[in-house]
């Protein structure tokens, strides 16, 4: 278990969740977590989720809560599938720079980044995708990129519970 890796204590923040295959675990316990909250009548930012595996009709486990979650206004999915070829994301980094824009407006709304799962490709792909996010909003540079990334490291608000090898 990663202490730090948990779901800020106001759910009024919102989310961007980036799990794919069984990096999905610990943030399906966080959804799950904001659909109670909101079921008992409390205020809950709506959290972006960028979920990957091979074929939707094979792999993707908890589907139907996704859905369920999605239809509550609780999460808007978005989702790659490695091996369907007619799908417009192979991985979830593909996903996370064609929804930029989204991804941008919830981190100035002061979103949490949740990052879990490989360690090894995955996980380096998606801080790449996201420094490069930061640096086409910003017009920044990769060293500015780099340094805004740590800096939401620091502060709290980049969390990561990545296995295998990498970090």
């Amino acid at each position: 278990p990663n202490p730090p890796f948990a779901p800020p204590a106001d759910p009024g923040v919102p989310m961007i969740l980036i799990g794919p295959g069984t990096g999905f675990a610990p943030l399906r316990g966080f959804l799950a977590e904001r659909a109670a909250q909101a079921a008992a009548g409390e205020e809950v930012a709506k959290s972006l989720l960028f979920f990957g595996c091979r074929h939707p009709d094979h792999d993707w486990f908890c589907r139907d809560a996704v859905e369920r979650w999605a239809a509550a206004g609780i999460v808007d999915p978005y989702l790659a599938f490695s091996a369907v070829a007619s799908h417009p994301w192979k991985f979830v980094q593909d996903a996370l720079w064609a929804e930029q824009d989204r991804v941008w407006a919830a981190l100035q709304a002061g979103a949490h980044i949740f990052l879990c799962g490989d360690g090894k490709f995955m996980a380096p792909a998606v801080r790449d995708t996201l420094i490069r996010i930061q640096m086409q909003q910003v017009g920044d540079e990769h060293a500015q990129g780099s340094d805004w990334l740590n800096t939401m490291i620091e502060d709290g608000r980049f969390h990561q519970d990545v296995f295998g090898f990498g970090k």
